[in-house]
C-alpha cells in the first residue's frame, strides 16, 4: 500500500489523503483547479489528465480520423495502380467491387432463383405498393419453395437489402 500524504486545500485548510481528492474538492467547492507543475508542464507537453477532457479527446479523434483518411487515399491509389498493371498484363479489366450497403450488407446484383429475385419479380409485376405479408404470399405463389414457419419475417429481412425496392412506410414496399 502506498504511503498516504496529507494534501491541504489552500482556501479552506481541509486535508485529503490523495491528490485527486484535493483536485475534485477544489473544482466542486471552490470552482477552481490547482495549477499543475512538474516536468511535463516545463517541457510543454500535455499531461494525460488534460488530454482526457472533451476538447482534448475530440482533437485526438479528429487527428486520428485525418490520418486514417490519408492512409485510405494512399491505399486507394495503390490499388488503382495495381489494377491498371494487372489490366495491362492480363489484357482484362478488373471488376469493381460491390460497395456494401448500410450495416455492411452488399447491395450487389441479385442472384437468379434467390428470395430477393422473387421479391423483385413480384413487386415489379404488382406495380403497386404491397405489405410484407402480401409480398410473402405472392412470392410463394410465384413458385419459391420454403418450409420456413416465419417466412413473412424472412421476406422483411430480405427487403431491407434488395436493390430496386423502396420502403414507403412501415411494412409497405414498392419496386422502383
Amino acid at each position: 500500500m502506498a504511503k498516504r500524504k496529507n494534501f491541504k486545500c489552500p482556501k479552506c485548510d481541509r486535508t485529503f489523503g490523495m491528490a485527486p481528492h484535493l483536485g475534485r474538492h477544489m473544482a466542486t467547492m471552490h470552482g477552481s483547479r490547482l495549477k499543475r507543475g512538474g516536468a511535463a508542464r516545463a517541457a510543454g507537453t500535455r499531461s494525460r489528465a488534460a488530454a482526457r477532457g472533451p476538447a482534448g479527446l475530440l482533437g485526438e479523434i479528429h487527428t486520428w480520423r485525418a490520418e486514417l483518411a490519408a492512409q485510405q487515399a494512399e491505399l486507394a491509389s495503390q490499388v488503382a495502380a495495381l489494377d491498371q498493371l494487372l489490366a495491362t498484363l492480363d489484357g482484362v479489366a478488373p471488376k469493381a467491387a460491390a460497395k456494401p450497403g448500410p450495416r455492411g450488407r452488399s447491395r450487389g446484383p441479385v442472384r437468379h432463383g434467390s428470395l430477393k429475385s422473387f421479391v423483385v419479380r413480384v413487386l415489379q409485376a404488382a406495380r403497386r405498393p404491397m405489405r410484407r405479408k402480401e409480398i410473402a404470399g405472392a412470392v410463394l405463389k410465384a413458385g419459391y419453395k420454403s418450409r420456413d414457419k416465419t417466412f413473412a419475417k424472412s421476406v422483411g429481412v430480405a427487403l431491407r437489402t434488395v436493390p430496386g425496392v423502396k420502403k414507403l412506410g412501415r411494412g409497405v414496399y414498392q419496386a422502383t
